[in-house]
Formats: structure tokens, sequence, C-alpha cells
């Protein structure tokens, strides 16, 4: 029973993970600061929901150090998406994740415990398949057919190379990132994309690391809980208060003058939701 639980949390985090970012990407979202910390709002109000249906747990500040690592590697998701779409973007980051948490388990990086595979051998073909398939999947190249309407010659023909074109569906990005970055030449953008990436994929991968080291070493944090959901509220807070962080900076940076499209609000919004479910699945 419990391993088919396990698998529908898989299931469900899968799904959300995997389209987490599909409300917002139809929409210019500037630098994406203003959706991150919507974002991160959905986020902390679920985390205090869950908090309120597990008993008020003790608050774990270590906990937050997760959240801080997740909101650093999602600051990055709108110029990734800009530079090489939304589906290389999360598959190259998705993989970097993938082997880093990996790697932490396995041999016990930040001083967790490293857990030992029942076989090793297919543990490490497992590993294998992984890379092979980041690498195939960084080749891709993103095509539409169709672009706006300002990117047509007056003959009615597309005056943009049809490689140089991403996912018309994430338009809405594109453009308003491109807008600022005109002088950057495509395979720079695309080298870019994939180094902000795999710097992503880091972060996101290290993000459970700080409530495993609690679990694993109950002596240090005899007030911690045993159940992982439990921390989801310190984990969340420690997302919200670096994303409001960034935010700030972003504000001062502007002069009080952000980018902000008011018709992203409801969908960030609705993204947080989404990841917030993902990760307590997870």
């Amino acid at each position: 029973m419990s391993a088919i639980i396990g698998l529908l949390a898989c299931a469900v985090a899968s799904l959300f993970f995997g389209t987490m970012f599909v409300p917002v990407r139809k929409y210019a979202s500037g630098d994406g600061l203003f959706v991150q910390w919507v974002m991160s709002s959905a986020i902390l109000v679920v985390g205090i929901i869950v908090n309120m249906f597990v008993g008020f747990p003790a608050f774990q500040p270590l906990a937050m150090i997760g959240g801080v690592c997740w909101a650093i590697g999602n600051v990055t998701a709108v110029p990734i998406i800009s530079t090489i779409g939304l589906g290389l973007g999360i598959l190259i980051w998705g993989t970097t994740n993938c082997l880093v948490g990996w790697a932490c388990g396995r041999f016990g990086l930040f001083g967790i415990n490293a857990s030992e595979p029942r076989s090793p051998v297919i543990n490490y073909f497992g590993l294998v398949l992984v890379i092979i398939g980041g690498f195939l999947f960084s080749q891709v190249r993103s095509t539409v057919s169709q672009v706006d309407e300002g990117d047509h010659n007056e003959e009615g023909r597309s005056s943009v190379p049809e490689e140089e074109r991403l996912d018309e569906e994430d338009a809405g990005l594109v453009r308003n990132y491109e807008a600022t970055n005109t002088t950057i030449n495509r395979s720079t953008k695309r080298a870019f994309g994939i180094g902000l990436s795999l710097f992503a994929g880091v972060f996101y991968g290290v993000t459970f690391v700080p409530v495993v080291y609690i679990q694993d070493h109950h002596d240090k944090f005899p007030s911690a809980p045993e159940s992982a959901i439990a921390f989801a509220l310190s984990h969340y807070c420690g997302i919200y208060l670096t994303s409001t962080a960034f935010f700030f900076i972003y504000l001062v940076y502007t002069q009080n003058r952000p980018f902000i499209n008011p018709k992203i609000a409801l969908p960030s919004l609705i993204t947080g939701l989404f990841w917030a479910i993902a990760q307590l699945s997870w």
C-alpha cells in the first residue's frame, strides 16, 4: 500500500512540477522577480495551511536554507525560458537537479547520511542514462510555425530564421526579455540559458538537504518532527523571505519603477500553488 501511495505522490509531483510554468508562459513578465514574489506568496499560504493540518510543529530555521536555495535557483527561470524555452530549460535543470540530489544522497554530502543502493550496478546505470538523456536534450532547438506580426517583412514572409525562434507559447516571456537583450547573438543566448539551467539545477538539487540533515541528526534537533511534510512551513518561509529580499533589491535598483504586468498576477499565484503541491507530494 505504501508503494502505491508513493507512486501516486510521484505522479502528482511530476504533473505539477512539469506544468507549473504553463500558466505564466504566455505573458510578458519582465525579469521575473515580480512573478517569483507572487509565487512565493502563494507557496507561503500553502505552507501555513499545511502547518495547521500537521499540528503546528516546531519551526526549524535550518530548513529555511533549503527554501533559500530553491529561491536562488528559481530566480533564473524567466531568463532560462526566454533564451532556450520552457521544455529544454526544465529538462536541463531537472537533469542537473537529479544528479546533484543523487550525489548528495549516495555519498552523504553536506553531512547527511549516505544511502547505499541495493544494486550499485543498476544505480550507476540509471545515472548514466540520466546524463545521456540530459546531453541529448541539450541539443534540441525549439522552433515555431508562427511569429509576431512585427517579425514579418513587407512580402508577408518571416524575417526571422526559423531556427532562431522559440516555442510560440513562450512568446510573452521571450518578447519582453529580448527587448532588453537585442545585442546578444543567438549562440551566446543559448549558452547563457544552458549555463543558467545548470546553475538552477544545482540549487534545486540541494533544496532538501537541510531537512534530511535535521532528520539524520535527531540528537542535535530533538524538537524536530519526524514527518518531512511537517517542515513545509519552515522551508516555504525561506522561499518567501528570499524572494522578498530579491524583490526589494529589484525595487531599489529600478528606483521603484518595476516591471509589473497585472495580467500575470493570477497566473503567478497558480504557478506557486502548483509548485507547493508538487513539493509536498515529493
